[in-house]
């Protein structure tokens, strides 16, 4: 299937995330310590607090800087964790700072609105008629899916609802719908719907942006 305008927007979205900054940085100071998350988390969100403009640089400087002054708290960790899967613990990390660390939550917040107008600047030069001919031609889902997305980059939100759902009643599994029609509740205000998407397209990618995004939307509902 034809999936050029996601694609877009999961390249741009897994360049901005911080998974691979903080990864490379804990990596490089060799973790030693049983309780370094939680140090790292209150250190770290520390230091963002003290910052005005939330960049990947701002964030890779706030990592060396924590890293640097909890050196020494890592004695036990190697020992202790030695059969602990990295990129878990790092997804762990992450999560706790999308629920515990309001700069690092307005960050991602930021890239993902970010992706979404790149999404729908994309769509700007196209024109509804050709993709409805394309459609017409070739019947293929893919060309029914940009018909969708044509009409939520275009604000036209029912029309997109019901064609996004239509592919899901079709094709369940069809994870592009999926996480478009989470990406459509989200912008709604429907934060209950948009996370129980976004926990399947995570499921079925293992992807940790949806993840995020999916306890965004949590922390969304539980504010309200």
């Amino acid at each position: 299937m034809n999936r050029r305008t996601l694609i877009k927007i999961k390249l741009y979205m897994k360049k901005k995330l911080l998974l691979g900054i903080l990864f490379f940085v804990l990596i490089s100071f060799h973790i030693k310590a049983q309780d370094f998350p939680q140090k790292f988390e209150k250190e770290f969100c520390t230091c963002l607090s003290g910052k005005t403009n939330y960049t990947d640089e701002t964030f890779k400087t706030c990592s060396y800087e924590v890293m640097s002054k909890l050196q020494k708290d890592f004695e036990n960790f190697h020992n202790s964790t030695a059969n602990k899967n990295r990129d878990d613990f790092m997804k762990d990390l992450m999560i706790r700072l999308i629920n515990n660390c309001d700069p690092f939550y307005i960050h991602m917040a930021d890239v993902k609105k970010t992706g979404m107008d790149k999404f729908r600047n994309d769509y700007k030069e196209i024109s509804i008629d050709s993709l409805k001919n394309k459609f017409t031609e070739t019947k293929l889902l893919s060309d029914y899916w940009e018909i969708a997305n044509w009409y939520f980059a275009h604000n036209e939100n029912e029309q997109a609802e019901r064609m996004y759902k239509e592919i899901l009643k079709n094709e369940p599994d069809q994870i592009e719908a999926a996480y478009m029609l989470g990406a459509l509740y989200d912008e709604l205000g429907k934060y209950k719907e948009a996370k129980v998407l976004y926990d399947k397209v995570y499921k079925s990618t293992g992807n940790i942006q949806y993840r995020l995004y999916s306890e965004m939307d949590l922390k969304k509902v539980n504010n309200n």
